[in-house]
């Protein structure tokens, strides 16, 4: 093995002055520094192969330590035992495979099993599929033929729509002639083979109500319905808000009213909402509207009074507003502007009144709350006749068709009850239930004592 030259500093060239350096020196050093490279690469070629491996032969008995043997010896043996434990784990592992490809072997035929299961479930699907293809396309043919069909209706549904609007335009065509002109019974039997609608129409003309209706026309029906029903519609005229004259046309019905007008023709005033009637001459009203009493005050007069206001001899006060007064004094009705003056709520009396004269101030409805009415007044007859003591007297009435009758009163404000002509009041001077008159006060003896029972029903029967 050739020796190994080991390199050495030639020049310290840290230590030459600054300047340029001698080739001579560089040229030792480089030199010194070749010679140890190539020594060091022959002797590695000794003991290195090309492919980079050692060279065969080169370590024997003498390079072997002790130790070094100790140590390969220890190295085999833990390489020998790791190498028996894996090939324990190894044949382990193989037996847990047998296990392991017999499961496999168990499951695969479990698994075959299932897949001839699942190929006869689909073959069964198929089949179904099949069949049901089949089914759909019965079920597209019967689709087709219903739509067929539903052309058809179709089809059909519009010729019935043509031959509606032909008949309609028929019917509109009656509807014009049946209003349309009527021929004398000489002229029927041509008119009728002449007109556009040969359906055996034949004359049967009706009278009335200016003129005359055939061929059974519209007009032939609202004469002989007319005629039906009676003369109603010529005397009832409708509602108007102001007296119709004779010969005026309905500005809503378009109905003329006869003239000259037959007595009994009635109408409705919408205006005044009564009912009017034709006496022949006038329009009259079958009810008289009359004031009705809402309140009666009683005042003693001091010597020489003028004014009555305020609480009277039963504690009440007049409230005027918009009510009519009927006054009477000891009795007698005094004539308004005459005899009094009313301003607000007080009653002013144009002639003093003497010491104890009575005034009865009567409160009447409103003009605006009249309506109209109806009643049936009955002279009563008191019984027994007063005697300063008594105060309940028995009511009756001579009723037109069965005689005397007991009143049937429901208050007191349906009775009228006059003593010595002063006119009581109802609740304060007396009250009245069925056929018993109550005073307050017992009436005197000999004293001009009365009454008049407004019934408010029609009370004559046949």
């Amino acid at each position: 093995m050739p020796a190994i030259v080991r390199p050495e500093r030639q020049v310290v060239f840290s230590d030459r002055p600054r300047g340029p350096i001698a080739a001579d020196l560089l040229d030792a050093q480089i030199h010194n520094l070749i010679e140890a490279i190539h020594s060091t690469q022959a002797a590695l070629a000794d003991i290195r192969r090309d492919d980079g491996k050692l060279r065969s032969n080169l370590i024997g008995p003498a390079q072997i330590t002790p130790d070094l043997v100790k140590v390969l010896v220890a190295g085999i043996e833990k390489y020998t035992a790791q190498a028996a434990g894996r090939a324990e784990q190894g044949a382990a592992k193989a037996e847990a495979a047998v296990n392991d490809v017999a499961l496999f072997a168990a499951d695969a035929e479990h698994a075959a099993i299932t897949a001839a299961s699942f190929l006869t479930a689909v073959n069964t699907a198929t089949d179904i599929v099949v069949r049901n293809a089949q089914q759909a396309t019965a079920q597209m043919t019967a689709a087709e033929s219903e739509a067929t069909s539903a052309e058809n209706w179709a089809t059909y549904s519009q010729a019935q729509a043509d031959n509606a609007i032909a008949a309609k335009n028929e019917a509109t065509q009656w509807a014009e002639y049946l209003a349309g002109p009527v021929v004398n019974h000489e002229d029927a039997p041509a008119y009728i083979a002449g007109h556009p609608f040969g359906h055996g129409l034949y004359y049967q003309p009706v009278e009335g109500y200016g003129g005359v209706a055939g061929l059974w026309s519209a007009k032939w029906w609202a004469v002989y319905a007319a005629q039906l029903v009676g003369p109603w519609s010529i005397y009832y005229l409708g509602g108007w808000d102001t007296p119709p004259a004779p010969g005026a046309v309905h500005p809503d019905t378009g109905i003329k009213i006869a003239n000259p007008l037959p007595p009994g023709s009635f109408y409705y005033n919408t205006s005044t909402n009564t009912i009017y009637f034709w006496n022949g001459s006038e329009w009259v009203s079958p009810f008289a509207l009359a004031s009705g009493v809402t309140s009666r005050f009683v005042y003693v007069a001091t010597a020489g009074q003028t004014a009555f206001t305020g609480l009277d001899a039963n504690g009440a006060t007049p409230v005027v507003g918009t009510s009519p007064s009927d006054v009477h004094f000891n009795g007698v009705k005094l004539v308004p502007t005459s005899d009094y003056t009313i301003a607000g709520n007080t009653l002013t009396l144009l002639t003093p009144a003497p010491t104890g004269s009575v005034v009865q101030w009567d409160l009447l409805v409103p003009p605006e709350n009249l309506v109209p009415g109806a009643v049936q007044s009955f002279k009563v007859t008191l019984t027994p006749a007063p005697n300063g003591a008594i105060t309940q007297f028995q009511m009756t009435y001579n009723h037109p068709v069965n005689g005397p009758t007991p009143v049937d009163a429901t208050t007191g404000a349906q009775m009228q009850v006059s003593l010595d002509g002063i006119v009581q009041e109802p609740g304060i001077d007396y009250t009245a239930i069925a056929n018993t008159l109550s005073m307050i006060v017992p009436p005197p003896a000999n004293s001009r004592f009365w009454a008049v029972w407004f019934a408010n029903e029609i009370l004559v029967t046949s």
